[in-house]
């Protein structure tokens, strides 16, 4: 597999219940800690970001995962999309709808109301057209 990690965050605001968003973000997950980090908005509000990392032979899991779980759809956006969506430092970047995963449905998010998932791709030499093409490679058995 080429990648080294992937991380996955949520942030629950005051108004939100932090056991829902622990749930929604669980549905990416297979057992692996969530770490809270409690901080406060610009207006002084309270704010709680669940992280949790993968890594090792769960990121197969991982992908093997949300390839099952997403439409054929979204799975063609993400196709056409993957060169938008990894950065000069091999990240591929891939929101989820928060709201859709606490009811235990994966799809894309349309909103800020997400679960942003950093995939770190191992691509030698570290540049990103190697990283595209790492990418394509590890999503093309779930492309076809």
């Amino acid at each position: 597999m080429d990648i080294h990690n992937i991380t996955l965050r949520a942030i629950s605001q005051a108004t939100e219940s932090e056991d829902r968003v622990r749930t929604a973000l669980s549905l990416f997950l297979s057992g692996e800690q969530i770490e809270i980090i409690n901080t406060e908005g610009h207006f002084g509000n309270p704010i709680s970001i669940l992280q949790a990392r993968i890594k090792g032979k769960d990121c197969s899991r991982f992908i093997e995962l949300f390839g099952s779980k997403l439409s054929e759809s979204e799975l063609n956006r993400l196709k056409k999309e993957v060169s938008d969506r990894v950065d000069d430092d091999c990240t591929l970047h891939i929101r989820f709808d928060k709201q859709a995963a606490y009811k235990g449905t994966m799809q894309l998010a349309s909103t800020k109301d997400a679960i942003s998932i950093e995939i770190k791709l191992k691509a030698y030499p570290a540049r990103q057209e190697n990283a595209i093409a790492a990418a394509e490679k590890i999503f093309s058995n779930i492309w076809n």
